[in-house]
């Protein structure tokens, strides 16, 4: 019976572990095609904070977050910080609409064959991924981030163990 409970706790623990955030791992470098169709890849970036924000047309969320983003990434923006919204599986056709009609300012690329839905496991819209200026991932957010609050908490969490 205690050999059995031990293995149920061990079994937990480990299962916790697994499912922990994927931190402090190497972001999967990737180049796509901006809005204006220059190509960008995720090392033009490097030296700052990155989030990275993985959107489709289909996720009521990501369309309604839209203004929210714009207002907190224009109070944050600068030589710090940089959020790059990433369009999966859908022509760069979709984030020229949306970046026209929110009056959006960050960078907004097409991912239009939908690889980073495997490089970074991405299971549902939006899944934000905070990249340090390393290029490691510190945190990984699946649902919006829609208050600046929130990126800062990140930033300065990872400073604050660096």
């Amino acid at each position: 019976m205690k050999l059995k409970k031990l293995l149920i706790f061990t079994s937990l623990i480990v299962g916790m572990a697994a499912c922990g955030p994927k931190q402090m791992k190497n972001a999967p470098a990737f180049t796509f095609e901006n809005v204006a169709g220059k190509k960008q890849s995720l090392t033009d970036f490097k030296g700052k904070y990155v989030l990275l924000h993985f959107w489709t047309t289909a996720c009521r969320s990501c369309r309604k977050d839209f203004p929210k983003i714009e207002e907190y990434y224009g109070e944050i923006k600068g030589k710090e910080f940089e959020l790059v919204a990433i369009n999966v599986g859908e022509g760069l056709k979709a984030s020229e609409k949306f970046q026209k009609k929110f009056g959006l300012t960050f960078p907004m690329l097409g991912d239009v064959q939908g690889v980073t839905e495997d490089l970074y496991n991405l299971e549902a819209f939006p899944t934000n991924v905070f990249i340090a200026p390393d290029g490691k991932i510190i945190r990984t957010i699946v649902g919006p981030v829609i208050d600046k609050n929130q990126v800062e908490v990140v930033i300065n969490q990872h400073k604050k163990k660096g």
